[in-house]
């Protein structure tokens, strides 16, 4: 009976220890669960944490993109609507009376002045072509301005000019070699040597020479009125577009864009071919340019 108790005790007793041990495994198990799900969980919230603060650095970066582009774009209209300021009592200088000129001189003389007054906007840029005669705005280079002006009042010396060099925008350059190279019996076109002999209309253009006498750059302009002598240096009225004013000029100081203006040209006593040019009267001379003049001809002296 006693060996019966004791065997019994001992059963007893493994159950007992069974069930401790079965509940503390399923409690690590449970708490092991519970961690994992709750790391799982944490891991997401960083994830969708992270994601999120990707997607607001992103708009925050696409939101300032565009701002920046917006208040480049509302500066450039803000600039465009800023009127430029001229010195409007320089628009109608001349020393060449109005019965002088000849009807498509006048025309010309006319149109120049003309766009002066009504304009609003002008700046200087290289290889601008933007014109908007309705709205007086200008955002133009040299050449592209005589373009338009020839465009307007010597439609066909232009359109032989276009034909000759074969582009549609003719540069500096372009009127350059074209006016060395004109031919005698060029229909639309008289060479001009002599600076005394210009008038208004006709075509000034020179060409840089570096060291070494190779042309770079260069500058085109349409004279305005009859040059006045002084000595071997003649003053001339001219139109342009440029990043500086000339003297007694339309544009305000420090302003760039289309104007009229006067600079000054030396020329060989002998010849009165130009050799050297000032920017304005008084300034330094610049001497390494090569010049070219021509006459563009209208229907009524073609």
């Amino acid at each position: 009976m006693d060996g019966l108790s004791w065997a019994i005790k001992k059963i007893m007793l493994l159950i007992i220890l069974l069930g401790f041990i079965t509940y503390s495994f399923a409690t690590s198990t449970n708490q092991h669960n519970h961690l994992t799900k709750t790391h799982l969980a944490k891991k997401e919230i960083a994830l969708h944490e992270n994601h999120h603060k990707k997607r607001h650095h992103h708009s925050i970066k696409k939101h300032h993109l565009h701002t920046k582009k917006q208040s480049a774009h509302h500066t450039a209209a803000a600039a465009a609507k800023q009127p430029t300021l001229i010195q409007k009592h320089n628009i109608t200088i001349s020393t060449l009376p109005v019965y002088l000129l000849s009807s498509i001189e006048k025309n010309l003389v006319s149109f120049v002045r003309n766009t002066m007054t009504t304009l609003q906007y002008s700046v200087y840029k290289l290889g601008g072509t933007h014109i908007d005669t309705s709205h007086g705005v200008y955002i133009v280079d040299c050449s592209s301005y005589v373009d338009h002006v020839l465009k307007s009042i010597y439609p066909q010396a232009y359109s032989s000019l276009v034909a000759s060099i074969g582009s549609e925008k003719p540069t500096s350059d372009d009127f350059y070699h074209y006016f060395i190279n004109l031919s005698t019996h060029a229909k639309h076109w008289n060479t001009i040597e002599d600076v005394e002999e210009l008038r208004p209309g006709d075509i000034l253009v020179f060409r840089y020479k570096n060291s070494l006498g190779y042309e770079r750059g260069g500058h085109v302009m349409i004279v305005m009125d009859k040059p006045i002598r002084h000595g071997d240096t003649f003053s001339v009225r001219v139109t342009d577009s440029a990043s500086g004013g000339h003297s007694k000029d339309t544009r305000q100081p420090r302003s760039s864009g289309i104007g009229i203006g006067t600079l000054v040209l030396k020329v060989n006593p002998r010849t009165y071919q130009p050799y050297a040019y000032a920017w304005k009267i008084g300034s330094r001379w610049q001497s390494n340019v090569s010049f070219a003049m021509a006459r563009p001809l209208g229907l009524e002296t073609a």
